[in-house]
């Protein structure tokens, strides 16, 4: 079977496993400059190392293992003592508080999408009651009235169902990501 385009682009361990290489002259180069008094394992991130963890696990698929090499000068080893466990254990905390944003994120997504559809519910019975109302239905406010309720529903509609199907499928997808992410082995080369 032909290998994906893709997939190409990366090298691959004895066992067969993806290798996602990042070469840096230091750990500090992988979090953000903010949070360099931190705790390893409280630190963010950089965003740049984030993302392209991000795109490469979501190019490698979720059917094919990798593992995440880090390529560092031989001096990094010596200057801080468990330094590797340290940068794993960062690592998997900070995508697993990335899995908690995303589930945060969902909750607000799901009361939205609830809420505009209980509007909507609401307005529609607002127009069925006032068509089985008695009085004049072709006045002009009237017409106005209901075709404005329609306009109404339809513009909380949509978002419901942009919402449902496009932006959580958005944010499950990243969370199989981010957890794809945190059972990965880390691995360190010195040079």
């Amino acid at each position: 079977m032909k290998e994906n385009i893709l997939l190409q682009r990366y090298d691959k361990t004895e066992k067969g496993d993806y290798i996602i290489s990042v070469k840096v002259d230091s750990f500090q180069t992988l979090f953000n400059e903010f949070d360099f008094h931190s705790s390893y394992w409280k630190r963010d991130l950089r965003e740049e190392f984030v993302a392209y963890l991000i795109e490469c696990a979501d190019e490698i698929g979720l059917k094919n293992k990798f593992v995440i090499q880090v390529v560092l000068p031989v001096e990094e080893k010596k200057k801080r003592d468990n330094i590797e466990q340290k940068f794993s254990e960062a690592l998997k905390h900070y995508f697993y508080y990335l899995v908690h944003l995303s589930k945060k994120n969902i909750k607000k997504i799901v009361r939205k999408i609830i809420f505009n559809f209980f509007i909507s519910i609401a307005l529609l019975s607002v127009v069925f009651f006032t068509s089985k109302m008695e009085g004049d239905k072709e006045s002009m406010l009237y017409m106005i009235f209901n075709e404005g309720l329609y306009i109404a529903i339809w513009v909380l509609m949509w978002p419901v169902f942009s919402d449902f199907l496009f932006d959580l499928k958005e944010e499950f997808d990243n969370i199989a990501i981010y957890r794809r992410i945190t059972k990965t082995k880390v691995v360190h080369v010195y040079f």
